[in-house]
């Protein structure tokens, strides 16, 4: 089947969040990248993925915190200003609420795992 508009604007939504994650935090900033509204980009978001257009947002910040924690020896605080977040410790209660781990214990247990394998 041919693509359709939403599923166009949902690639473009997803190229343009892997590439501008770490500067552009809001669905509004997205929406205004990709010339389109708030409110229409989160709908597309939902009939593509069943997700908000935040929630992939917050997904993807959340992947590339997991990377930098696992993969990095930089601050937990330097993490949570690289990807937007203006307080360092709102980033750890969100980073806790999405992975079930504060980034501390993520980090250690990452090192952990790694370690038993050397």
């Amino acid at each position: 089947a041919p693509p359709t508009a939403g599923s166009l604007l949902f690639s473009r939504f997803q190229d343009l969040l892997d590439g501008e994650y770490a500067r552009l935090h809001t669905v509004d900033a997205y929406a205004r990248a990709l010339a389109v509204t708030a409110p229409h980009l989160s709908r597309v978001c939902r009939q593509a993925r069943g997700r908000s257009a935040s929630a992939l947002i917050r997904d993807r910040q959340m992947l590339e915190a997991r990377r930098l924690l696992a993969y990095t020896q930089i601050r937990v605080a330097e993490i949570a200003y690289e990807l937007g977040y203006s307080d360092p410790a709102y980033f750890s209660r969100v980073f806790a609420a999405h992975t079930g781990l504060s980034p501390r214990a993520f980090r250690q247990g990452f090192t952990d795992r790694t370690a038993g394998d050397i």
